[in-house]
């Protein structure tokens, strides 16, 4: 070595670029979930969303028995497919136009 060590390795001028070309400018897409700072929150938060989720179904069970009673012949649900499992699935009824 002549004198002293090297202070930054030689790149070649192309490779540089490329990695800037894939970063993202600006913000993110996306909703951000920001922790809470209690615990306790967090809680309320869980037992919500299950008071929630537990009311709707029973709303739902109710409407379907009393359409149900309604009807001259037996009533049949239909459960469309998940919404988490396949996001970027069409959905029935909307259109894409």
């Amino acid at each position: 070595m002549a004198q002293g060590s090297h202070k930054f390795k030689a790149q070649r001028p192309g490779a540089s670029k490329k990695q800037q070309q894939n970063k993202q400018k600006g913000p993110k897409k996306g909703g951000r979930i920001i922790a809470p700072k209690k615990a306790q929150v967090v809680q309320q938060q869980k037992l919500k969303k299950g008071l929630e989720v537990a009311i709707r179904n029973k709303i739902e069970q109710e409407v379907t028995q009393k359409a149900s009673s309604s009807l001259h012949k037996p009533l049949s649900v239909v459960k469309g497919p998940e919404g988490k499992g396949n996001p970027g699935a069409a959905r029935p009824g909307t259109s894409s136009k």
